[in-house]
Parts: C-alpha cells; structure tokens; sequence
C-alpha cells in the first residue's frame, strides 16, 4: 500500500489523455459561436436589425470544426474514466449531436434552404444546453447550479437547503458524530468534486464512510489510527509543489485547522460513530471547531 497514489492507471496512449485536457479549453469556443449565431439569428427577424446575421456564413465556418473536435476532444478524455457512466453517456452523445448538429445546419446554410438552417441551428442550441448542464453536473456535481441559489430558488425547485439543514450545521457539532458532522463536510468541500458520485478519479469516493474504508483501485483510503497508511490523508499531507499532493494545485485547499482535524480523527481511530467528547479531542481542536 505505502507509495500507491490515486492515479488512474489504465492502457490509453499518454498523447490521446493529452489531447482530451483540450476539451475544457475548447469546449467554450463553440458553445460561445452557437448561442451569439443564435441571438444574431433572432435579432434578424426584426426589421431594425435585419442585416445582424450578415457574418452567419463565418461564424458557422469557425464553429463547425471546432465542435467537431471539441467533442473528439471530449470522447478522449473520457478515456481517462473516473466519470459517472450515466452523465457520461447523456453528456458524450448530446456532445456528439451538437458537433453533427454544426455539420448539418451549416450544410443548410450552404445550399440556401434558409428554414431547415434555422430549425438545425435551434435544434442544435437545445441540445447544447443539456449537454453543457450534463458536463457542469460531471465537473463540479449534480447540485452545482443549486448549491449556492438563494433559499426561495431552492424552495421553489425542491432542493433541500443544506445551510439549514441540522444535519449539515448541527447547533453544537461537539454533541454529535465526528464524521457525519465534521469529517464529511470537510471531504465534501475539498474532494467530492473529483471522488463523488458523478466523478470518481481511480475508482476512489470519499462522499461516506463506507466509501472510505472500500477506497479506489489501490485499496482502502483509510486505515484507523494511521496517518501514514490512510492515503487519503496522506496525499494531503503532501507538499504542494508535489504531484501527487491533493487537491491538485490550484485548487481550493483545506485549511490548517481542516488538516489537523482529519489528522485527529484518524490518528483517534477514524469512528463513524463516535462523539467529539467520546473522542476526547485537544482542547484548541476542540476550540477550533465549535460552531461560530
């Protein structure tokens, strides 16, 4: 175990991962070129503005290979796996639908069939907008747009308010679960976004306890009592400049007092059911984390 690291191993050629990081580079370019085409589009059904999709012809001109390999991109990257195979599947081939979509509207455009253009082309815009939505779920998770929408937005789509959730921000976290009230939501801030349910980087979550102790490829993230062999802790522990630190650099990190917590409660057997009092932490971590 000692010297494992979290990396995906697998068989796919080095240059083909490479050229799948391109995907969040590119990925902008065309959505960017589709939603201005389509307002121009718009903007030239009134007489004011009839002539603002004059320059149609180049913008779908640079949009359309660039979809084109936007999404081989994309297909690249997913070879890397650690993705959620469902939002994986949704989210590739509404990708590959938006780069075909291109194809035919600017084919359209070409032979002059002005309305099979227009209906190509917000056809296409839809199905651009759920396969973006489906990429924002796989990148940052399924909440990512409801995560910090004010508490009547969330009431009036159905999303549980976490802030006020007794769970999430118990009144005196001392008084309950280390892991469940603690813990976790030091995981979920730091490390969820590349080991939770809709991304899971070698196999690994770290969105519950039972996912702890499974681990990833390389066995189990947590060994009770030790620092050394929980390799969850361990990579952070790391220092920055290294490769193998996690998070990753630039990337949000844990602060002093997250660390020294994650560090105590496995150095403290790592319970998923134990109080901080049981536990018997240092008074100044004790300090630390009572509720402000």
């Amino acid at each position: 175990m000692p010297g494992h690291h979290f990396h995906f191993v697998n068989h796919t050629p080095e240059i083909f991962l490479f050229a799948g990081r391109l995907h969040p580079l590119l990925v902008h370019l065309p959505i960017g070129m589709i939603v201005v085409l389509s307002l121009l589009e718009i903007a030239a059904w009134f007489p004011r503005f009839h002539k603002a999709n004059a320059s149609a012809g180049f913008i779908l001109a640079i949009a359309t290979p660039l979809a084109v390999v936007t999404a081989l991109c994309g297909w690249l990257l997913s070879l890397g796996g650690g993705y959620d195979e469902k939002l994986l599947f949704w989210h590739q081939w509404l990708g590959i639908a938006t780069a075909l979509g291109c194809v035919v509207m600017a084919i359209f455009f070409r032979l002059g069939k002005h309305f099979a253009y227009h209906v190509s082309l917000f056809t296409t815009a839809a199905v651009l907008g759920a396969a973006g939505h489906l990429g924002g779920s796989l990148t940052h998770g399924s909440d990512y747009l409801t995560q910090y929408a004010p508490s009547f937005v969330k009431k009036i789509l159905g999303v549980t308010d976490e802030k006020n959730s007794a769970v999430a921000t118990p009144k005196n976290p001392a008084n309950n679960s280390v892991f469940a009230n603690l813990i976790l939501p030091v995981l979920k801030k730091n490390c969820i976004g590349c080991h939770g349910p809709q991304k899971a980087k070698a196999g690994l979550r770290l969105d519950s306890y039972a996912a702890l102790l499974k681990g990833g490829e390389h066995g189990s993230a947590l060994k009770p009592g030790e620092v050394a062999h929980s390799l969850f802790l361990k990579q952070i522990l790391l220092p920055i400049s290294s490769d193998e630190h996690m998070p990753p650099d630039g990337k949000p990190q844990p602060s002093a007092e997250e660390i020294a917590l994650l560090k105590w409660w496995v150095e403290s057997g790592a319970s998923d059911t134990k109080t901080a009092p049981e536990l018997q932490p240092p008074a100044d971590l004790l300090e630390a984390i009572k509720p402000k």
